[in-house]
């Protein structure tokens, strides 16, 4: 599944109207009127979903500055999974945050390896 058809299928689940960024640096890809949005489409379906920190921070920070709540939306080989995490974070969710070995890129050859801070969201929690 591509990101716009990722895009799609959310807004239409989520019955909003997305606008994506046109900035390439975003730490977000899209928009709307009540929501900051990133999306993953991930080839292998984990009941459990990784999430950077660098990513949570920056995201939930453009969330609260905005008047916004930040959706992580990803799409796995099962199905398509959104996550309000501004409402996770608020309700005090643990994240189970650690710091982890991982490629540099997930497509390219030639990658190289470093520490990442990642947490983890179960599927059961997605709306």
């Amino acid at each position: 599944m591509t990101q716009s058809e990722l895009q799609n299928i959310s807004s239409k689940k989520l019955g909003i109207v997305m606008t994506p960024t046109k900035d390439k640096f975003c730490t977000f890809d899209a928009y709307s009127y009540d929501y900051v949005v990133e999306f993953k489409c991930r080839r292998t379906h984990y009941d459990t979903q990784l999430i950077e920190y660098k990513k949570y921070k920056a995201n939930l920070d453009q969330a609260d500055e905005s008047g916004k709540e930040f959706l992580y939306v990803i799409s796995t080989p099962n199905g398509v999974y959104v996550f309000n995490v501004s409402e996770l974070r608020d309700q005090g969710y643990d994240f189970k945050w650690e710091d982890r070995r991982m490629p540099s890129k997930t497509d390219f050859s030639g990658q190289y390896h470093l520490d990442k801070r990642v947490g983890y969201i179960s599927t059961s929690v997605s709306s």
